[in-house]
């Protein structure tokens, strides 16, 4: 029927309007129209409104069931101020920096690091890791660490250690789970390395720790868990554990987030792979 509409009004021409230029009037459809003139053309929209003076006729095209993206852009917006200081840092140099330090400084910067100042686990954060989907995955490495333990010939005193704990889900199953073997956990101090002040706080509650009274200063915070009656303790980096005892380290999913080096080897042989800025960026 439009086309033999359209037919029928030759040698009439037609005006098109964009959808831009009628997204006022009509939001969800693109429109033309058409009205006197010697050249004909063929209209490319969905829809028409007719613009004689009979009655108007529309055809429009309901589009509010479709998918909306979600409010993000990759269009240019202004610096945030981790990137203002990571841009400083370039200029300041003079020259590029290496991929280690960006993911330092996008990782743990204390102001605007990733992981600083925010749970950035389940569903209001932006991953999920394996201790947070079952409580067996825990339990599992609880076993693994008694198992070694023994193997170590029961030592009266180990350190066991956790690099990135996350919310401590992990060691708090552990503890749980090994709590009846009271040989093994009477054995243990808990070493949490964690550099986010956010993230040991929630740490400390998953373990159910009571703070130990008169603390002195200089003095790493030191906590007992009441899941198995085991000391606690956290640590901004891996050096300030004390050293000397048998140590058992658990590190789930740490290594990936860590600042490393990156080589690439090209024409010229090996080159290392550097975060740089230009005008334009």
């Amino acid at each position: 029927m439009l086309r033999k509409l359209l037919f029928r009004q030759a040698p009439r021409a037609y005006r098109f309007l964009s959808t831009q230029s009628t997204l006022p009037l009509l939001s969800k459809c693109s429109v033309f129209s058409y009205c006197s003139s010697s050249r004909p053309e063929i209209p490319p929209s969905n829809s028409i409104e007719h613009l004689e003076d009979q009655p108007t006729n529309t055809i429009s095209i309901d589009r509010s069931g479709l998918y909306s993206p979600p409010e993000h852009s990759h269009d240019p917006s202004s610096d945030s101020e981790l990137v203002k200081h990571l841009k400083g840092i370039i200029k300041f140099r003079g020259g590029p920096i290496s991929v280690a330090e960006y993911m330092e400084e996008v990782l743990t910067n204390p102001k605007a690091g990733f992981y600083i100042n925010r749970d950035v686990f389940g569903a209001e954060g932006d991953f999920i890791t394996s201790p947070e989907v079952s409580q067996m995955f825990g339990e599992m490495v609880g076993v693994w660490a008694m198992c070694l333990w023994e193997q170590m010939g029961q030592p009266k005193r180990v350190n066991l250690v956790e690099l990135g704990p996350g919310r401590g889900t992990l060691m708090a199953d552990l503890l749980r789970g090994a709590s009846k073997f009271k040989n093994f956990t009477e054995s243990l101090h808990i070493h949490m390395v964690e550099c986010s002040p956010v993230l040991q706080k929630l740490q400390h509650q998953s373990l159910k720790c009571m703070d130990e009274e008169n603390t002195s200063e200089g003095v790493d915070k030191r906590s007992l868990s009441t899941l198995a009656g085991t000391p606690v303790s956290w640590h901004a980096t891996l050096e300030q554990v004390p050293f000397g005892l048998p140590t058992i380290i658990i590190a789930h999913e740490f290594y990936d987030a860590l600042p490393v080096h990156q080589f690439q080897r090209g024409s010229r042989g090996w080159c290392e792979k550097m975060i740089d800025v230009t005008e334009d960026s």
